[in-house]
């Protein structure tokens, strides 16, 4: 078996990272592949590992690694849910279940219950989709997440790709020429939902982002025209999340899981749009007093710290604390020095098809 996972020097550390996908469906629930062709377009779009999403339904049986035959690619599969009150009309509050070994349709109707479930359990839960714009026709229906009284959940799904083209796609004109010009149809994180992030971070709690697909495959008909809508293996070469791991990716099963789990818990992650230029390689640190920490770490400040941000290709740079931009540039990094607390994270943004597009989005470091 390969072993997936890159690693990447800089003058701070070494770090080996994986990219994957958290938030897909199959033919379990309303996804049009299986669980096989699935992982396949994975391997074929270069992913070191996903999760099955399915709508609250859990599959045994499936998890372990996969070997593409075309590609001579492992992709380690593991299972989640998507789970939600299907009794409620409409079916709001969607909530990513990761790590879980049973269904939870028994405490779907009460959000803070189904959270509290889950980490009680040792899993992982992300506010699925949490803010969404309606698209066209059928998809103008949406399902935000509402209960923001909630507590206890490790973050947020920040960018959810469908989402976004779902968006791009709100009236047939746009559609049709999306569906055939796919690379106009993602952007970023939505504004407000950025802002959302930045206020619950501000409420003092860590807060984890992932970014992901949502990918379905759904096919479409108009005007005598079959197309299937952003398949799969295009998706998957499009937003996902960036693990940060202190060593490579293992080949046993449940060792490579909990590698999984514990850096999306701590948030050693950052999500990338690969499609407009791989992300791999871009870096977020701080060094203060000896003290070197990256995305999703806590920093004690003596005196002033260094934040220190590595890009592997050219791109404008934003670097925000408390949810104000503190300094932009374009290039491939920077080094500026902080005396404040506070949370301070990076965005990144690249030109593609004529328009500045979301490109990288790190999880926080935390001052205090």
């Amino acid at each position: 078996m390969s072993h997936n996972g890159r690693s990447w020097r800089n003058n701070l550390a070494i770090m080996f990272e994986i990219t994957g996908n958290l938030h897909l469906h199959t033919i379990s629930s309303d996804g049009t592949g299986t669980h096989d062709e699935v992982a396949s377009a994975a391997a074929r779009a270069g992913l070191d590992f996903i999760m099955y999403t399915d709508h609250n339904i859990w599959v045994d049986g499936v998890e372990g690694w996969y070997k593409d035959a075309a590609t001579g690619r492992d992709v380690l599969c593991l299972m989640g849910q998507e789970v939600n009150d299907q009794t409620r009309d409409p079916e709001l509050n969607h909530l990513l279940c990761h790590f879980m070994a049973q269904n939870l349709n028994e405490v779907a109707a009460d959000p803070q219950k189904l959270i509290d479930t889950v980490m009680a359990d040792g899993g992982l839960t992300f506010l699925a989709h949490p803010l969404e714009r309606p698209g066209y026709a059928g998809a103008a229906q949406v399902y935000p997440w509402i209960n923001w009284e909630v507590t206890g959940y490790t973050g947020i799904e920040l960018w959810n790709a469908m989402t976004d083209v779902k968006w791009h796609c709100r009236t047939l004109a746009r559609g049709m020429v999306r569906a055939f010009l796919p690379q106009l149809a993602m952007s970023g994180p939505f504004p407000e939902v950025l802002a959302r992030w930045d206020e619950l971070l501000a409420t003092g709690r860590k807060v984890v982002a992932i970014g992901n697909s949502d990918a379905h495959a759904m096919s479409f008909t108009k005007f005598g025209i079959t197309r299937t809508i952003y398949p799969y293996h295009y998706l998957f070469r499009a937003v996902n999340t960036h693990l940060l791991l202190d060593e490579p990716l293992n080949s046993q099963v449940m060792v490579a899981r909990q590698q999984i789990h514990g850096a999306l818990s701590q948030g050693h992650c950052f999500v990338g749009y690969d499609l407009i230029g791989s992300t791999q390689g871009f870096r977020f640190m701080a060094t203060c007093d000896g003290q070197t920490v990256s995305m999703g770490d806590s920093l004690r400040l003596r005196g002033a710290a260094t934040l220190q941000i590595e890009s592997p290709l050219p791109t404008h740079i934003r670097l925000l604390h408390n949810g104000q931009l503190l300094t932009e540039t374009h290039g491939q990094g920077f080094q500026y020095e902080i005396t404040q607390s506070g949370v301070y994270r990076v965005e990144a943004y690249r030109r593609y098809w004529g328009q500045e597009r979301g490109w990288v989005f790190t999880n926080p470091i935390y001052v205090a």
